[in-house]
């Protein structure tokens, strides 16, 4: 059994610790950007995380280094592949930001630099 959520806003989030004492698979997604229902949303994974740590009152290292792991790493099976990993021969799907590490990607929110789907430039900051 596996889990995704967008994490919305105005909801009760789902129960990281409880999965992970569980070993249930949990993970970030999106399931549209400007549906019907909720016009907000930019595809934005990291985004999704902040929104998801951010809504269930992760403010220490450890749970928030959790919420990244989920929106990187542990991601790999969801998409269909064994390992999250920047090796050769790997998908070249990746963002770069201006921060310190990890975790204070997540919570500053910095600007998206650049980002590369599939090995092609899809966005440089001006």
């Amino acid at each position: 059994m596996t889990f995704t959520t967008v994490a919305p806003m105005r909801m009760p989030q789902l129960p990281l610790k409880d999965f992970d004492d569980a070993g249930v698979a949990f993970a970030f997604g999106t399931d549209g950007i400007r549906d019907l229902w909720a016009p907000y949303g930019t595809g934005d994974t990291l985004g999704i995380a902040w929104q998801y740590a951010r809504s269930s009152s992760i403010v220490g290292d450890e749970g928030l280094q959790r919420v990244v792991d989920i929106a990187t790493r542990s991601a790999a099976p969801f998409v269909g592949r064994e390992v999250h990993d920047l090796a050769a021969g790997a998908p070249a799907d990746v963002m770069l930001v201006d921060a310190e590490h990890e975790m204070d990607a997540l919570v500053r929110v910095p600007r998206r630099e650049v980002v590369i789907g599939a090995g092609k430039l899809l966005h440089i900051a001006g």
